[in-house]
């Protein structure tokens, strides 16, 4: 790996990058010992507290363990989310057998203004409503991986703030304590960097690659929910299984 000294980021942060791609690429797999800090200092040229703020970093996030008197071994994969399913995080998070939890930020009634909708323009389906934000921070066994914002009509979202937000999913509030069932959504997945207040909340530098999910779900014809979301990228990953129509393809025949 070639590393660039004059980045923003620093050369602890490239390590640890290129590791966690290695390991998400299959390159260690779950449970096998992971190289020592002195082979991963010749592997690298860097220094040996470079090389342990690296691995420290994945030990935090989960990804290594360290095992007195044996080393250090690979304990996870990234979590990946099928698309096509309206789920929400903390059930994804729990089908792959880990647990989520979250720390809530703010809830309080949105009113929708031009000016709002300048910053957020999928908030125009609701001009005319009032909204309740939930502002989530949504973490993996304990450690961040979304920073959410979730617009809900005002009185479900009110009375969604009633329930300990802190351990229970949005969804499965919506269903089993409103009676609200969502039947479908939109969604967009595009790439974004992390700012100031991301950083801070998600614990990387300014600048980390994020996925910013946008999805608006709705309730039959009604839509009941706008929210935003920004991944670590490092913690995230979406797969989409494509098939083909064989009905509506059209080709160019060659000679």
């Amino acid at each position: 790996m070639v590393f660039d000294r004059e980045a923003p980021v620093p050369l602890h942060y490239q390590i640890t990058n290129d590791l966690r791609e290695a390991i998400k690429s299959g390159k260690w797999g779950v449970g096998d010992l992971f190289p020592t800090d002195k082979e991963l200092m010749e592997m690298y040229g860097v220094s040996s507290t470079t090389v342990r703020r690296a691995v420290a970093e994945l030990v935090r996030e989960g990804w290594l363990e360290r095992k007195r008197g044996k080393g250090t071994f690979v304990k996870k994969e990234a979590i990946e989310e099928t698309l096509g399913r309206l789920t929400g995080f903390f059930e994804e998070i729990r089908s792959h057998g880990h647990i989520p939890s979250a720390d809530v930020l703010d809830l309080r009634p949105v009113e929708i203004t031009d000016k709002e909708i300048e910053k957020t323009p999928l908030l125009s389906v609701f001009k005319h409503q009032k909204l309740f934000l939930i502002e989530r921070l949504q973490k993996m066994d304990g450690n961040p991986v979304v920073y959410l914002r979730s617009y809900w009509p005002y009185e479900y979202g009110k009375r969604m703030a009633e329930f300990d937000l802190s351990k229970e999913a949005l969804y499965e509030i919506a269903e089993k304590k409103l009676g609200l069932i969502l039947t479908r959504a939109e969604q967009t997945i595009s790439a974004g960097v992390a700012r100031k207040k991301e950083a801070q909340l998600l614990s990387v530098p300014v600048g980390f690659p994020l996925l910013i999910m946008e999805r608006l779900a709705y309730a039959g014809d009604q839509p009941v929910e706008l929210s935003i979301n920004a991944y670590r990228a490092d913690r995230y990953k979406y797969r989409v299984i494509l098939r083909k129509d064989y009905q509506n393809v059209s080709g160019i025949l060659l000679p």
